[in-house]
């Protein structure tokens, strides 16, 4: 595939999650949500459950039991699939007082301002 259609897709791609723009405010803020989820863990208002899915699946993204590499599509998706199931599953199951109470505390806007 030439470079000029992929760069095409990427466009296409990046259109659809709010353009360049949302992009790189993700990017400016991705230290803030990092310290969200660092927050989110250590708040024991959030069940242990969640919290437990979260980093075991964080640990079996980064241990030698993974899915190969080398093995097409698969051995790449794998763990992308994974972190999408565990940043969902983890961020499904927040109360919504607990979670807009640590964005407004990080200076992050309201899920319901997105």
């Amino acid at each position: 595939m030439g470079f000029f259609k992929q760069l095409f897709r990427f466009w296409r791609v990046t259109r659809r999650v709010g353009g360049a723009r949302a992009i790189f405010d993700f990017a400016r803020h991705a230290p803030r949500y990092f310290q969200l989820m660092v927050r989110l863990l250590k708040d024991p208002r959030v069940s242990p459950f969640p919290k437990a899915v979260f980093l075991g699946t964080g640990i079996f993204a980064i241990s030698p039991l993974n899915i190969p590499e080398w093995v097409p599509v698969v051995g790449t998706l794998d763990d992308i699939g994974l972190a999408i199931f565990a940043i969902t599953f983890f961020l499904g199951r927040i109360p919504a007082d607990v979670m807009s109470e640590h964005r407004q505390a990080l200076g992050l806007k309201a899920i319901e301002e997105l």
